[in-house]
């Protein structure tokens, strides 16, 4: 069974715009568009949106090294 196709209302770079006309936005394709910007990103050609990423997910933060432990030096 495939995946199915992201919900972007659920994606957490989705947003709601000022534009009527162009009343859905992605800030991750930095795109605006009346549908649904997973279709648009599918439509031009690059397949399922690869950037969906759930909301309220938190994301892992990248592990930093305190260069000021003593025992590092």
């Amino acid at each position: 069974m495939g995946m199915s196709k992201p919900n972007c209302s659920q994606c957490r770079h989705f947003y709601i715009t000022w534009d009527p006309k162009t009343p859905n936005g992605c800030r991750r394709f930095g795109i605006q568009c009346k549908d649904q910007p997973s279709n648009v990103i599918q439509t031009a050609g690059l397949g399922d949106c690869q950037g969906f990423e759930e909301k309220g997910k938190k994301q892992e933060k990248p592990k930093t090294i305190d260069l000021n432990r003593k025992e590092l030096w």
